[in-house]
């Protein structure tokens, strides 16, 4: 999600929050004019707070404050203002704007860390994902497997993740992939950048054995992309034509 998508939608929800019906109390969501609207009071650590000052004049700055101080962040956009508190406890916001009262509004954090819920989106148009290949001997046993790094070729916002996934079918000696969509907590993070993730089949076989093995690479919910690797005593070739969606490079190792 690029910056001005995650402006656009942090907008939104304040837009949501401050119109809302009259379905919540006093000090909450439709706070009175003068007073502090809040998602919540009584939450998380690190659970996101949006806070607005009702009534607030947009054109102007609203500055804001914590009681107690140092467990706290803040990003603040016009009168909106997002808290994350990093310690269970109880916090006094206030809110004001020159010439203006003070608003207050307590604030209790309980002693369980926030847990967002993962937000899934597909992998963005002419997304092509590089696959790269490794021949891994276990330093504990004499297990060898291979892995996979994933790199997308587009940015997405930070702290995204790949869903991806990978399982070796014993009874057809099918090795399979999935590249699923792009998993993001509720707060995106500022920047974007390309996603790697890192997969191994090392729970899934003892050793490698010569032969030849089907491959099936689902990615973007599509139809499976197939190819096959080919085992030897001395490397590894993996036969993948498919240019369109995942490529596998480089296409041979050595054992």
């Amino acid at each position: 999600m690029s910056m001005k998508k995650s402006t656009y939608a942090f907008a939104l929800i304040i837009a949501v929050i401050v119109t809302m019906a009259a379905c919540t109390k006093s000090g909450q969501l439709n706070a009175p004019a003068g007073q502090i609207a809040a998602t919540y009071t009584r939450g998380k650590i690190n659970q996101p707070d949006l806070m607005a000052l009702s009534g607030a004049d947009s054109t102007k700055v609203v500055n804001w404050s914590v009681s107690p101080a140092g467990s706290d962040s803040l990003i603040v956009q016009r009168n909106i203002a997002k808290w994350f508190f990093k310690k269970a406890g109880t916090y006094i916001v206030s809110a004001n704007q020159s010439g203006g009262a003070s608003a207050n509004i307590t604030i209790t954090v309980i002693d369980s860390l926030y847990v967002p819920t993962p937000y899934a989106t597909p992998f963005t148009a002419g997304e092509q994902i590089t696959l790269v290949p490794k021949y891994v001997k276990s330093t504990t046993s004499d297990s060898t497997y291979l892995s996979f790094t994933a790199t997308t070729k587009n940015s997405y916002c930070a702290n995204s993740t790949m869903d991806m996934g990978v399982f070796y079918d014993r009874n057809s000696n099918t090795y399979y992939m999935q590249l699923t969509q792009v998993l993001h907590p509720e707060d995106c993070g500022v920047g974007s950048s390309p996603i790697t993730k890192t997969v191994d089949y090392g729970s899934y076989q003892a050793s490698l054995s010569d032969g030849s093995y089907p491959l099936n690479i689902e990615f973007n919910n599509q139809p499976s992309l197939t190819g096959s690797i080919e085992i030897t005593d001395t490397q590894i070739v993996f036969h993948w034509t498919n240019t369109g969606g995942v490529v596998i490079t480089p296409l041979t190792l050595s054992r």
